[in-house]
């Protein structure tokens, strides 16, 4: 009896699989038989990881295209500035792990929910930065709290999230 993956088991494999290929080009059938689900599960994750912001699909005659979705174009650079870079190396060689970045497109998120509820600091794209515990987060926002209350970062501003696993 074959076994079928779960839901969250199949958003992994999924992620992975464009990490690996950059785009997956098929159809809906073969999809489902490289993820290990039933064919009627695949719009489900699809539109679960779209939502999230992970990934964006089309479908075209019996051709279904699925590939991980872009950061949003800003006309703020998307790189660090030199001190928040000497930082984040400083915090890399701490055994800290960078969770997201301007250049690793939508598969942040899990990252992120590996990160729920532990300090992180995020780095802005205008040179600013806060540190807080990560509550939370959906496509576009997280939400941390630190000493001055929750605070809400809009994703199009973070440059990079850094925090120690």
């Amino acid at each position: 009896m074959k076994r079928y993956r779960t839901l969250e088991e199949a958003q992994i494999a999924l992620i992975e699989l464009l990490e690996e290929r950059g785009e997956f080009r098929g159809s809906v059938e073969e999809l489902a038989e490289e993820l290990f689900v039933k064919p009627e599960q695949i719009k489900p994750l699809l539109q679960l990881l779209k939502s999230s912001g992970d990934v964006v699909y089309e479908e075209l005659d019996e051709e279904l295209i699925v590939r991980p979705a872009s950061m949003i174009a800003s006309l703020l650079p998307p790189v660090l500035t030199e001190e928040q870079a000497k930082e984040v190396e400083e915090k890399v060689n701490q055994g800290y792990k960078v969770i997201a970045c301007s250049t690793m497109g939508g598969v942040q998120s899990r990252e992120l929910r590996s990160a729920l509820g532990k300090r992180v600091t995020v780095y802005f794209r205008n040179g600013s930065k806060v540190e807080g515990k990560l509550k939370g987060f959906d496509r576009f926002c997280l939400k941390l709290r630190n000493y001055m209350g929750n605070i809400l970062a809009y994703k199009h501003a973070i440059s990079t999230i850094v925090y120690k696993p």
